[in-house]
């Protein structure tokens, strides 16, 4: 089939103007459903366990006690893996947040972001877990404190297991070598990021397995502080 030299050019226009519609549409598909709540019902618990939403602005992660009876996750992501467990060993909290493996592993500054890393990791990248042992969390704008009870908070482990791979020997795959810091290390994931399954609709997906109040979508952070602010 020959094109043109006019019709291709028309073309091409077409899909350049296609672009910002689909962004458009994208924006406006993240603001509807942000705003629209998942597990409308839910209210914390008189007593439960106590688990954070973190934020630095672009990703969030969540934070929740090392040790509960309900899991040890020292267990499944090990102090020796990270750089200084000596300094590390008593830290009471765990994050652990979701995400590209190129956005994670090769830009930890926004001078390292280019065009050719973004679209990379938007163009189904592979996922790993960024795991950091942490001290007693400080509530803030960034850091919203959830209290959910112990069978919630089974669930919600059982999610964050589930997106891990295990290897023959039931261990879970770090990648090596890999550090922001003394405190963290990263391991590989489940799941390919996207447009639609980011960081952020990862954490969702978590706090909705748990049956906490949510966005019904959100690939960006500010909807799921807004729900949790309902």
């Amino acid at each position: 089939m020959h094109i043109s030299g006019p019709a291709f050019r028309r073309l091409i226009l077409r899909l350049l103007l296609a672009i910002p519609a689909l962004l458009i549409c994208y924006l406006l598909a993240a603001l509807a459903l942000g705003l629209l709540p998942s597990n409308r019902g839910w209210a914390p618990p008189a007593n439960g366990i106590p688990i954070y939403l973190d934020s630095n602005g672009v990703h969030t992660s969540v934070i929740m006690p090392v040790k509960t009876d309900a899991q040890d996750w020292t267990a499944a992501f090990p102090l020796e893996h990270i750089r200084r467990p000596d300094l590390y060993a008593r830290s009471p909290y765990i994050s652990i947040g979701w995400g590209s493996k190129v956005f994670f592993l090769t830009i930890q500054n926004w001078e390292d972001l280019s065009a050719s890393k973004a679209l990379a990791a938007l163009a189904f990248d592979q996922s790993v877990l960024h795991v950091e042992y942490l001290p007693q969390p400080k509530e803030g704008k960034d850091t919203r404190r959830i209290l959910i009870s112990p069978e919630q908070y089974r669930r919600l482990a059982d999610f964050i297991r589930q997106s891990a791979p295990l290897d023959a020997h039931g261990r879970t795959l770090q990648e090596t070598g890999r550090h922001y810091g003394d405190n963290d290390a990263f391991y590989a994931a489940h799941g390919r990021y996207n447009p639609i399954v980011t960081c952020n609709q990862w954490t969702r997906d978590a706090l909705a397995e748990a049956g906490v109040r949510t966005a019904l979508w959100s690939p960006f952070v500010q909807p799921l502080f807004w729900q949790l602010g309902k």
